[in-house]
C-alpha cells in the first residue's frame, strides 16, 4: 500500500486567505505533502490551477459559508448558494455528482478572532438519500481548535507557542461520528488545516497568523492507495478524492511527529482489510494489527469505546461485528486517528 500525505481546508486571495495558490503548493511542496485541497469560501477561481504545481496536486474545491453551518463541496465544477438550507445546499452538491465534508461542526466560542460557526443541526448529516453515499466530518479544524482556546489574557502566549492554543477533536464530535457509522451511515473523518495565513495589525506590527508553510506541517491527511498515484492529473485528483469519499485515510498531528507508514488492518490468513474496507466475520475470527511506528498509546476502539490498548503496536482479535478505528496518543496528547474498518456477520449465541 502507498501512504500520499496532503491537506485540507485553506484559503488563497480568491477569499479571505493572503496567499495565492502558487504560495500555497510551494508551501505544501517545502512540508513535504503530496497534495493540497483549496477550499475558497464560495468561489472556485482557484480551479484554473488545478493539477500538478511544484510537484504538488492541487485540488479545488469550496467552502459554503453561510453564517454557520459550513460545508466543504469537493469534486463539482458550480458554486452552490449559501443562502440555501443546510439540507438543501447539501443535496445540490451531491446532485452535482460531488461529495462533502462538515466543516468545524462543535465551535462553541467567540472572541476577537473568530466568531462561531459551528454546524447546527446534528440531525442533518448528509444528503437526504444517501444511497450508499459518503459524508465526511472535518472532527478536527485545526485553526477552529486554536481559535476556541483564545482570550485576551493568553492571545500573545498561544501565538508564540500555539501548540498550547490545540486539544483535539471534541469528544461530541467523535461520538457522533461513531453514531453515523453505527447506524450504517458510512461517515470518513478527516482533518483540516483552515490555513489563511492571516495578516494581523499588532502593536508591533503586522503578524502573520499562522503561515502556510507551518499550517501545513500540522494536521495531515494520508491516502491509502493501492497502486502508485497517476501521474495523469485528471486521474490524480479522481484518486484522492475517490480515496477520501470511501474512508480510505488517517491523519496525524505532525506537531508531535510524523507517521507516515501506518500499519493499521484487520487480517485473517492471507486476506487483509484496510481503512474504509468491509471484513466478515462468516469466514471466522479477524485479527487487528496496528503499529504506529514511535512511542504512542494505541487504542482499538469498537463502536465508539475503547476495545483494546497497546504501546505503539497491538494485535487483537475479534468475534463481533461493528465499527473498528485506531487512535494514537503522544505524550498524552491526541495524536492519530484512522477511518475504520467495517466488520459484518452475526453475533455469536449469548453475547451482545
Amino acid at each position: 500500500m502507498y501512504h500520499y500525505p496532503g491537506a485540507l481546508h485553506m484559503h488563497t486571495r480568491f477569499s479571505d486567505g493572503s496567499g495565492s495558490v502558487e504560495d500555497l503548493a510551494r508551501a505544501a511542496c517545502d512540508a513535504g505533502l503530496r497534495w493540497i485541497i483549496i477550499t475558497d469560501h464560495d468561489d472556485l477561481q482557484a480551479k484554473q490551477y488545478e493539477g500538478w504545481l511544484h510537484d504538488v496536486l492541487v485540488i479545488v474545491g469550496h467552502e459554503i459559508t453561510p453564517p454557520r453551518n459550513h460545508f466543504l463541496a469537493l469534486g463539482i465544477d458550480r458554486v452552490i448558494d449559501n443562502r440555501l438550507p443546510p439540507q438543501t445546499f447539501i443535496d445540490q452538491v451531491y446532485d452535482a455528482g460531488g461529495f462533502g465534508i462538515i466543516a468545524h461542526p462543535d465551535e462553541r466560542v467567540k472572541n476577537s478572532f473568530k466568531d462561531i460557526y459551528r454546524w447546527d443541526d446534528w440531525g442533518i448529516d448528509g444528503p437526504r438519500h444517501r444511497n450508499g453515499r459518503t459524508v465526511g466530518i472535518e472532527l478536527w479544524n485545526l485553526m477552529s481548535d486554536w481559535g476556541e482556546h483564545l482570550t485576551p489574557r493568553n492571545k500573545e502566549l498561544i501565538y508564540f507557542f500555539p501548540r498550547l492554543g490545540i486539544s483535539g477533536p471534541t469528544p461530541e464530535t467523535l461520538a457522533w461520528w461513531d453514531r453515523l457509522n453505527m447506524a450504517g451511515r458510512r461517515t470518513f473523518g478527516v482533518g483540516g488545516v483552515d490555513a489563511h495565513a492571516f495578516i494581523r495589525q499588532t502593536f508591533w506590527g503586522k503578524v502573520e497568523v499562522f503561515p502556510y508553510r507551518w499550517m501545513f506541517g500540522t494536521l495531515t491527511n494520508y491516502v491509502i492507495l493501492p497502486e502508485r498515484l497517476p501521474l495523469d492529473p485528471a486521474a490524480a485528483i479522481h484518486t484522492i478524492l475517490d480515496a477520501l469519499a470511501n474512508g480510505r485515510s488517517y491523519f496525524v498531528n505532525r506537531l508531535d511527529g510524523d507517521c507516515p507508514d501506518l500499519t493499521f488492518h484487520a487480517v485473517r490468513g492471507a486476506e487483509r482489510w484496510h481503512p474504509g474496507d468491509t471484513a466478515s466475520l462468516h469466514g471466522g475470527p479477524l485479527t487487528f494489527v496496528a503499529d504506529v511506528g514511535c512511542d504512542a498509546e494505541v487504542h482499538l476502539i469498537h463502536d465508539g469505546r475503547i476495545l483494546a490498548r497497546g504501546l505503539r503496536i497491538l494485535r487483537h482479535s475479534v468475534i463481533l461485528p461493528g465499527v473498528y478505528r485506531l487512535e494514537a496518543y503522544r505524550r498524552g496528547m491526541p495524536w492519530l486517528y484512522t477511518n475504520p474498518v467495517y466488520v459484518t456477520g452475526k453475533r455469536r449465541e449469548g453475547m451482545r
